[in-house]
């Protein structure tokens, strides 16, 4: 019994109780809607984080520039002018690679795009773009690649100092006209008493920086004009389908065979003219000279053979014999070769009597025999016109029977026999049929002649048929509520920016004036630059104060910290594609294969590694606030990290230790080191 028990004891103590399994299932459940909606939160807390960051890089095409890349720029206008006069653009070419465009045009495009922009350097870059794409730099694409957005970037850096330039005199500061203060005559009391004088206390108060305030924007009257923005150029179509091969023709030969054409040549005959070597004009291998022995074996061996050697050539489309007469008839006997061409030969022909009668011209004797005269044949007339069309006898009976019954002899209400169309604004005389409605005549129309009442109705199946009577009373509040915010709200300048303008909206207006004066205004969306915009906003509103620089680098600190989440969870990491010709059991025979086959994959493989850094590292330049608070020291040690050019991108082979000490080398080169400290001796 008490085995019993204790057994009883411990599956009570095992078995969980509904309840606990109860309130344990809906907490699972709620913690699995909230894990799930937390998910979907943060997804989209990071689409809104990544639209923020690549909102503030700029245009699509935009990318930042390093410091050995615009130093090549500088030179592009020395580097134009040398090659102009050496016929040659190998400085010119020498600038595109620092520049790390790849692949590189060719020498030929080079050198055109170089002398038709030698007067400016912008000029060139552009000619080269549309070159290399085919359509000019004022057209927008959805997405440019790295060397797209490379070039334009580069006339942008060229041209930018004088687009500040003339921003400056568009927006240029009018001078105020100084105001000589007049100056107060104040008349002194004297005192009753020494005890009454004014006695001036003087308080101390700490210096406090006053805010510097912009100076007021000229008059922008002249960027009143409208503006459209353009289109997106899309991508072309895909070219059509080729077409399909040509019908399988069978040879000349196989058809001369079935024909019975037979070729009897002459004798065969060893002269200077067979021996010649018979090559054509445009082909570039020399063909071996045969010998005398060789072209008699080929005589010999197409001599008495019906078939004639088959030519690979495309025979001419065959082309029915004719006599010339159109009521002649004919059989072909056959097919004979007359002086090299092919002839047919007609047997049986036959002349057919003709469709008219023939003329009769009287007899004639002619060496004692009469002969008739036969003048022609008789015209036949022409074939006769068809009837006329029946349309009208297809109308319904019913219709064209109530016409006829109730017909009005003074031809005032119907309509009846006119060939025009019904004008939109007038009343027809019948009504057209529907799903729902036969076709009727309208009756009011037809026997009203109160003019009054057929206007009202017009005008009502006008207003309804438009849908205007519906919003009639939305219009009228409309323009209620506009007369009373225009009653209340200031007037601004006449301008067609409106109310609270961005600097964008003025550097759009602004730009759009100067793409004849310089060829980087006529970039897509130039607007957006960051530089550009920092300077407008300084222009209009003023320095930063020192709160907002605090705002800046505290939301520089918290990119910072995203980005680096970011790259734990391999964010812009490429990885290398897996072929199968790598795979497997090798020996030293494929040794000189594999690797050629895998020179080209790491070339294509760092190209790939290439763009994925070029495009972090252009997502992490907004981030550093330098169109707000530029620094070139910076610029050169941000860059100085990263990889300039695809030849600067390095896979290193750790099996080669020749390699690896020279890559090391170059990299100990190229990086900033830091001096040792000086440590203080004791």
């Amino acid at each position: 019994m008490q085995n019993k028990n204790e057994e009883k004891n411990t599956n009570d103590i095992n078995v969980v109780p509904r309840r606990v399994e109860v309130i344990y299932t809906r907490k699972t459940r709620e913690r699995k809607i909230y894990m799930e909606e937390l998910k979907e939160v943060r997804k989209r807390r990071h689409k809104r984080f990544m639209r923020r960051i690549v909102d503030s890089i700029g245009p699509s095409w935009y990318y930042e520039l390093s410091e050995p890349q615009r130093r090549a720029l500088d030179t592009l206008e020395f580097s134009i002018y040398q090659d102009v006069l050496e016929g040659r653009p190998s400085r010119t070419q020498q600038v595109i690679r620092k520049l790390g465009l790849h692949p590189r045009p060719y020498k030929e495009d080079l050198m055109h795009c170089v002398y038709t922009g030698r007067k400016d350097p912008k000029q060139m870059l552009a000619n080269l773009f549309g070159l290399m794409y085919g359509h000019s730099i004022e057209g927008k694409r959805a997405d440019y690649n790295l060397n797209a957005k490379l070039l334009l970037s580069a006339i942008l850096y060229l041209g930018r100092q004088n687009l500040i330039s003339l921003l400056q005199n568009k927006f240029h500061v009018e001078p105020e006209q100084p105001t000589e203060p007049k100056p107060e005559i104040k008349i002194k009391s004297v005192p009753k008493s020494p005890y009454l004088e004014e006695m001036i206390a003087v308080l101390y108060k700490p210096p406090t920086p006053k805010p510097q305030r912009p100076p007021p924007l000229p008059n922008l009257d002249s960027l009143n004009e409208p503006y459209e923005e353009e289109p997106i150029i899309r991508k072309p179509p895909p070219l059509p389908p080729p077409p399909p091969p040509p019908k399988k023709r069978l040879p000349r030969s196989y058809c001369d065979k079935l024909a019975g054409i037979m070729s009897i040549g002459h004798k065969t005959s060893i002269d200077n003219l067979s021996m010649k070597a018979t090559a054509p004009a445009n082909s570039k291998k020399r063909r071996k000279r045969s010998s005398k022995i060789s072209i008699l074996e080929d005589r010999r061996r197409s001599y008495g053979i019906g078939i004639s050697v088959p030519k690979k050539i495309r025979r001419k489309k065959p082309v029915a014999p004719t006599t010339g007469m159109k009521i002649s008839q004919y059989l072909i006997q056959g097919v004979y070769t007359v002086r090299g061409k092919p002839v047919f030969v007609l047997g049986n022909v036959s002349l057919l009597p003709p469709d008219g009668d023939m003329i009769h011209g009287g007899y004639a004797f002619v060496n004692g025999e009469c002969i008739n005269i036969h003048c022609g044949y008789r015209g036949l007339p022409p074939p006769p016109k068809p009837d006329p069309c029946d349309c009208v006898t297809k109308w319904h009976d019913s219709v064209f029977k109530y016409i006829e019954d109730s017909k009005c002899y003074c031809d005032h209400y119907y309509d009846y026999g006119n060939d025009g169309t019904f004008m939109p604004d007038e009343l027809p005389y019948f009504e057209k049929p529907t799903r729902n409605t036969p076709f009727r005549f309208n009756y009011d129309t037809i026997f009203d002649l109160d003019d009054k009442r057929l206007h009202v109705q017009k005008v009502f199946r006008k207003l309804w048929d438009t849908d205007s009577m519906l919003r009639c009373n939305q219009d009228s509040t409309q323009d209620k509520k506009d007369k009373k915010t225009k009653s209340k709200t200031k007037k601004h300048s006449v301008t067609s920016l409106g109310q609270n303008v961005k600097p964008e909206e003025y550097l759009r207006s602004a730009l759009r004036t100067m793409k004849r004066e310089n060829v980087a205004a006529r970039l897509p969306d130039i607007h957006l630059v960051p530089e550009l915009k920092e300077w407008m906003r300084r222009r209009i509103h003023g320095p930063y104060s020192p709160k907002q620089r605090s705002l800046f680098l505290h939301k520089s600190i918290n990119d910072w910290q995203k980005f680096l989440t970011l790259s734990l969870k391999g964010y812009g990491h490429v990885y290398p594609n897996k072929y199968s010709k790598y795979t497997g059991h090798t020996n030293w025979v494929h040794k000189h294969e594999l690797n050629q086959n895998f020179r080209t994959y790491t070339q294509k493989y760092k190209f790939e590694l290439f763009k994925s850094f070029a495009k972090f590292n252009n997502m992490l330049w907004p981030t550093m606030c330098q169109a707000q608070f530029p620094d070139k020291k910076f610029r050169e040690i941000y860059y100085s990290y990263l990889c300039g050019r695809v030849e600067d991108l390095v896979l290193i082979n750790p099996y080669s230790v020749m390699e690896t000490a020279q890559r090391k080398r170059n990299l100990e080169n190229k990086r900033y080191s830091c001096f040792r400290a000086i440590e203080r001796t004791e």
